[in-house]
């Protein structure tokens, strides 16, 4: 259960508020999100009572009652049961003050009772006869009525054993109409009835945390390499797909082991001397051994963070899938899995230096509505049940604002004032296996960026053009296909060419050849 903060002097019954000093004394709420002690009383109307699932060192059910401003606790190790023929351990744990009614979330390593607890169950509750609650629990017979989400109608719980400082009891479902011996409640409901969220996580085991670690780079290469999402419209995203925020950063993966951070991007380029902040949040905010996959953004995650990040802006890592974590490749697991596995994993990260990922719970129509009104490149939408795949897939879809392509430069004309600038670029796609011009882009510079791309382009000057389907223009000037842009436009043209094209931004990392045509299939 992690370690254990002072000393507990529970040795029977608790009645009330002042029995939470055993709650208090065990817990360090510095380090936990669980609720301090609080002044409590009995509130006017039904009883409360909620059921976590709590996956400390092994995965068990606790019921919590309020009873005397307190929350009376029990765990359960295999969970509640409709067969009234199935008796089930309970055994008695410290009072839990009434807001830990409220509480989901993740107890940090380290931390007594260690691991993700979620909302299993909620409702109200009175004892038969109604009102006996702090009367029935002092003699170790509780006659319960739930009206829960989960669990309904009458159910017992009575003490066995009072010796020791955990008393035993059993619980159990009374014969009546409820009653269900082919129903196994725990199999059938395993989800929060709060956040929906099915997948639980324990403590890092001292075993584990003490074996030898692979690197960084060596867990970024077990899993290599990266699924990468379609080009697609609004039509094509289905109702149940899972929706995200596309953000304009860069796509990065990252291998965590210990404090060791290696940062890649999607083509395997070493990101992690040019973001160096985002390694030290990284390796400060998550211990133990992970691979993430996720995107290096401003930290304000606005839709020009791209342009924010080339001019040196605070950064931050937004991180929407799972890929490894504590020696399991969980890549085969369905993406709703990972998704929980990643908030589980992130719970409890303090820096504002790296997210999870925005979820959308609007249909795509009004995800785009509130793209473009949040500044945001697109939206992301994901196959419900879909594992991570390396490489192109349609089980995840990007659908963006506008239309926009890397593209290899192959070329360029200079500007007409003579200046040491460039007046247009000279583009293409990677088709097979050559380049294929795709058109000229005049428009989207700014002045010191038309002379940048002149002092980066002209060293690469050849005399023959790597492009093919090239026009007959006098001013050309051809380069080696180094640099890849990316490009805006309204669409192609039926001899695949761009229409209306813009320079956006320069994307040093991506190679030329990865710059195929795109177009929502």
């Amino acid at each position: 259960m992690g370690r254990r903060r002072g000393s507990s002097t529970k040795t029977g019954i608790s009645s009330g508020p002042e029995d939470l000093e055993t709650y208090r004394s065990r817990r360090d709420f510095s380090a936990t999100p669980e609720p301090p002690p609080a002044s409590s009383r009995a509130g006017q109307g039904p009883l409360a009572y909620v059921i976590h699932k709590h996956h400390a060192r092994r995965l068990h059910y606790d019921l919590r009652l309020e009873i005397g401003g307190v929350l009376a606790s029990w765990a359960i190790p295999k969970g509640p049961s409709y067969d009234p023929a199935t008796k089930r351990l309970a055994v008695e744990t410290e009072d839990h003050p009434l807001a830990y009614g409220g509480f989901e979330g993740r107890i940090p390593d380290g931390e007594y009772g260690a691991g993700d607890s979620i909302i299993w169950d909620r409702g109200t509750f009175d004892t038969v006869p109604p009102g006996q609650a702090r009367q029935q629990r002092e003699k170790g017979h509780l006659r319960l009525e739930l009206r829960g989400e989960k669990l309904s109608g009458s159910w017992q719980l009575v003490r066995t054993r009072t010796q020791g400082a955990k008393p035993s009891w059993l619980f159990f479902k009374t014969k009546d109409r409820a009653a269900n011996p082919g129903y196994d409640v725990v199999m059938a409901r395993p989800e929060s009835v709060v956040s929906g969220r099915r997948t639980t996580r324990g403590p890092l085991a001292a075993r584990t945390s003490r074996r030898p670690r692979p690197t960084a780079i060596d867990l970024l290469l077990r899993v290599w390499p990266p699924m990468l999402p379609a080009v697609a419209t609004a039509a094509d995203v289905r109702s149940d797909d899972h929706l995200e925020v596309k953000y304009d950063g860069f796509r990065a993966l990252a291998g965590l082991s210990g404090r060791q951070v290696a940062l890649q991007s999607r083509n395997g380029l070493d990101l992690a001397a040019r973001f160096p902040t985002a390694v030290t949040a990284l390796g400060g905010s998550i211990g133990g051994e992970a691979v993430l996959d996720g995107e290096i953004v401003a930290s304000d995650g606005a839709g020009s963070g791209f342009q924010a990040l080339q001019a040196g802006a605070r950064i931050a890592y937004a991180a929407f899938d799972l890929l490894w974590i504590e020696g399991e490749d969980v890549r085969e697991r369905p993406i709703e899995e990972r998704r929980e596995l990643l908030a589980s994993l992130l719970a409890n990260v303090r820096s504002d230096q790296v997210w999870l990922a925005e979820e959308i719970e609007e249909p795509i129509a009004k995800a785009l509505v509130r793209a473009r009104q949040e500044g945001w490149e697109g939206v992301i939408a994901k196959r419900r049940g879909s594992r991570y795949r390396g490489g192109r897939s349609r089980d995840w879809l990007k659908v963006k604002l506008s239309l926009g392509q890397e593209l290899a430069v192959v070329g360029y004309t200079p500007i007409a004032t003579g200046e040491r600038a460039v007046g247009a670029l000279l583009v293409a796609v990677w088709e097979g296996d050559h380049f294929v011009y795709a058109g000229k882009v005049g428009t989207g510079f700014v002045d010191a960026v038309r002379r940048d791309l002149f002092h980066r382009l002209e060293p690469d000057q050849v005399a023959v053009p790597s492009a093919g389907r090239f026009p007959r223009m006098p001013d050309a000037r051809w380069v080696r296909p180094r640099l890849v842009a990316e490009i805006a436009f309204t669409e192609w043209t039926a001899d695949g060419k761009l229409r209306h094209p813009s320079f956006k931004r320069l994307r040093d990392d991506k190679r030329p050849e990865e710059a195929t045509r795109e177009s929502p299939s």
